[in-house]
């Protein structure tokens, strides 16, 4: 979770007052005890804070990290504060000791000896005793590398105890992941139990009993999407109970697929047992770690751990009907020009293909789900390979175009080039001169050389000068990008030089090529890697749409 609170309305850019409270709070803290809670944290920081005037007239702006290890910045409020010191939003950092900065003694130690001194930025550590206006001139000294190295190990030693901690409990049939699965809810009365969810169970009963009855995958798919019965997804979504879309997640989750039903007539949770251990993460190094699959005879299965919602006898009658798990590996000969890149244009999912002497690609969704607006029949990969061809030679003849033009106006091209290059640096050095002027006009006002009155009409006017400054600058960057922009196009056309005479496509052209998206009716967006707008042909093929008589 992140958190950022404003103690007033305004926060700009300007503000050279302003104080970051870091929060930190990661999962393992929660055994350590009340001490490193968020509200004992934000009370201890707001104490300090009040006890120093320096700081209590300053704005605060509270960054919160809850359940965020400390290994690495990886965190989405510290990543905010820092870009905000980036800034020069925030001139001051306020921490309840180094650990909540972070327990990488290297990269704290970056910060704390380079990054924050060479941006002007003060760092606080309250039960440390640690503030870096004590340090100026000098390094932080080896009490704090010595101090963060510390956190560094304990952090180490932390996440070996954590997780043999976690074993533990799974082998005592306890529950300790973030969500449980479909038909089953978290338990309010027990701590780390599982309930069955009554809605949901009904309609796991319903897919085994349909399997039972000798329903395929995707009948049995359609037959819920008939009935309108909610999906996993959906049923999350109505009880509020849904933590996140999954990354991999298309745009309708309100259909069941295949995929869906397999998974659940697969899951042998649902007998009672607990289910865990099927990765592994290895240490490369603490904070970056590599996973792999298990095999699973390696899994931990804890039986009676959870009420079951199938017996046991019925989900291995099930098994023996559906028959062996086939895990297709992907290797060379599985992949084809168009894995990962051809795309029903209506709901998004990838095309499948149909091998034989002359290839075909469907959607799916159009029997599995019943979806009528996709593509109801079946595409040629010929008819596929002479779109990409002519997308091909529509952008070749584009860049062709940009580069002719770019070689025509090259030399007045590079002088406007160099000519704004040279006025924005001018531009660059009169602001910070502008800078450095309002703040002698504050120095003048403080030594008496100036009343209030003039000071603050001279400090408007060197505002409004270092606006029209930064305005310049902003227009000036804004035709470098374009003039930029107009000269990759040009230099686009030697990439493409060399397929302008190829009449196959292949798997290096293939490279050139992000995402094909094929629509009912012929049309065809082809989007290139290097094009920020996609290539839209119409096939004049009526044959390339063949009554589809495919079973999945």
């Amino acid at each position: 979770m992140r958190v950022a609170n404003y103690n007033t309305p305004a926060n700009t850019a300007a503000e050279r007052s302003t104080t970051a409270l870091y929060i930190r709070l990661s999962q393992e803290d929660d055994n350590v005890g009340e001490s490193n809670s968020v509200k004992n944290q934000r009370d201890l920081l707001n104490d300090f804070v009040s006890k120093h005037p320096d700081l209590s007239k300053s704005k605060l702006m509270y960054f919160i990290d809850d359940g965020h290890s400390g290994t690495n910045f990886n965190r989405p409020a510290v990543t905010d504060m820092l870009t905000k010191v980036r800034k020069g939003t925030i001139k001051c950092i306020v921490v309840k000791d180094f650990s909540r900065f972070g327990r990488n003694y290297i990269e704290v130690g970056g910060y704390l000896e380079q990054v924050f001194p060479f941006l002007g930025v003060r760092f606080l550590s309250v039960n440390d005793f640690f503030d870096s206006n004590d340090n100026k001139g000098s390094s932080a000294g080896l009490d704090v590398g010595f101090k963060t190295l510390l956190h560094d190990l304990y952090s180490k030693d932390l996440s070996v105890k954590s997780k043999t901690g976690k074993l533990a409990k799974i082998k005592k049939g306890e529950h300790i992941g973030g969500t449980a699965p479909f038909g089953y809810v978290k338990s309010k009365a027990i701590k780390n139990a599982w309930e069955i969810d009554e809605a949901a169970a009904t309609t796991i009963r319903r897919i085994y009993a349909l399997a039972v009855d000798g329903m395929a995958f995707t009948e049995i798919a359609r037959t819920l999407n008939a009935d309108g019965i909610p999906t996993p997804l959906s049923h999350r979504k109505n009880n509020n109970t849904l933590k996140g879309i999954p990354k991999n997640c298309i745009d309708d989750t309100s259909l069941w697929r295949k995929a869906n039903v397999a998974r659940i007539l697969r899951d042998e949770r649902y007998t009672g047992k607990n289910v865990t251990g099927k990765i592994s993460k290895s240490n490369i190094t603490y904070s970056n770690k590599k996973t792999r699959f298990l095999p699973e005879r390696e899994w931990i299965i804890i039986p009676n751990a959870h009420e079951p919602i199938i017996p046991q006898d019925y989900f291995d009658m099930v098994q023996s009907i559906l028959g062996p798990i086939n895990q297709k590996k992907i290797t060379k000969a599985n992949i084809t020009l168009f894995s990962g890149k051809l795309f029903c244009g209506h709901c998004k999912h990838a095309l499948r293909r149909y091998k034989g002497l002359n290839p075909k690609y469907i959607c799916y969704a159009s029997r599995e789900l019943g979806k009528e607006s996709c593509l109801s029949g079946v595409i040629l990969e010929s008819n596929i390979c002479e779109v990409v061809l002519e997308a091909l030679h529509v952008e070749i003849s584009l860049a062709k175009t940009a580069k002719l033009q770019a070689e025509k106006h090259s030399k007045r091209l590079m002088e406007e080039h160099e000519g704004l290059l040279k006025e924005k640096t001018r531009l660059s050095v009169e602001l910070e001169q502008l800078k450095n002027r309002r703040e002698q006009l504050f120095e003048d006002y403080a030594d008496g050389k100036l009343t209030k009155e003039q000071y603050a009409a001279a400090k408007s006017e060197q505002s409004d000068r270092i606006a029209k400054v930064e305005a310049d600058i902003l227009r000036i960057a804004v035709e470098i990008s374009q003039k930029a922009r107009s000269d990759q196009r040009s230099k686009t056309y030697d990439t493409l030089e060399p397929f302008a005479k190829v009449k196959k496509v292949t798997p290096e052209m293939m490279t050139l090529i992000k995402r094909i998206n094929v629509f009912a009716d012929n049309r065809f967006e082809v989007e290139f890697a290097f094009s920020r707008t996609a290539c839209k042909i119409t096939s004049c093929k009526t044959t390339s749409y063949e009554a589809a008589s495919y079973e999945g």
